[in-house]
């Protein structure tokens, strides 16, 4: 298991500038005027964001004991902004702005998750393997915006399943060290991500 707390997760303001642009959103409505307030706003969620991620590399068949489809070689990763972000959001009422702030929180997961699945690759590059196709475990819906194209799009363990395996997989990556427990049917911190990235033997190699 590698465990790294507090990487850093960069701010990609264009990107979420283009986001809130396309999604519609009234930015007047919201009380910001101008992109500058949206930067300030987007400053200060992050400094509210406590990152941190945990993945193990899992051979063979042991996974099969948590009921989840699986290669012969798969990493199962957790990532999380941590709790703090949660507080951040309460103080919140305007709904034009927590509109945003999905938009930006995901945003900043989508980054996280970045982050992660490279150090999977580079991990699997050694071995002569790649590391893609990603499946999502558990993913947050906040109930004050859509979930993103990236996240709607990736592919999913089925609910049933994902459910039965995320105590015994979340336990043997030791989550609770960054903070991500699971009690039976949801995941806190809110704002985690539980995914495997199955490994595939590079064409050519045997």
């Amino acid at each position: 298991m590698r465990k790294i707390r507090k990487f850093k997760v960069a701010i990609h303001l264009k990107e979420i500038l283009r986001r809130i642009k396309l999604s519609g959103i009234d930015g007047n409505a919201a009380g910001f005027a101008l992109d500058s307030d949206i930067a300030v706003f987007t400053a200060a969620l992050h400094r509210a964001v406590e990152p941190g991620v945990v993945y193990e590399l899992i051979e063979g068949r042991s996974m099969e004991l948590a009921g989840v489809p699986h290669g012969d070689m798969s990493s199962v990763c957790a990532v999380t902004l941590g709790s703090k972000l949660e507080g951040e959001i309460a103080k919140i009422s305007n709904p034009q702005a927590l509109a945003i702030a999905n938009i930006i929180i995901y945003e900043f997961l989508r980054t996280a998750i970045t982050f992660v699945a490279n150090l999977v690759e580079e991990d699997a590059k050694k071995e002569d393997y790649t590391a893609e196709g990603w499946q999502i475990l558990y993913s947050p819906s906040f109930g004050y915006g859509p979930e993103p194209k990236f996240l709607r799009e990736a592919a999913r363990i089925d609910t049933d399943s994902a459910r039965k395996a995320l105590g015994a997989l979340l336990e043997r990556l030791n989550a609770g060290k960054i903070g991500v427990k699971f009690d039976g049917e949801s995941v806190t911190p809110k704002a985690t991500v539980v995914f495997i990235l199955p490994w595939q033997r590079k064409k050519g190699k045997k």
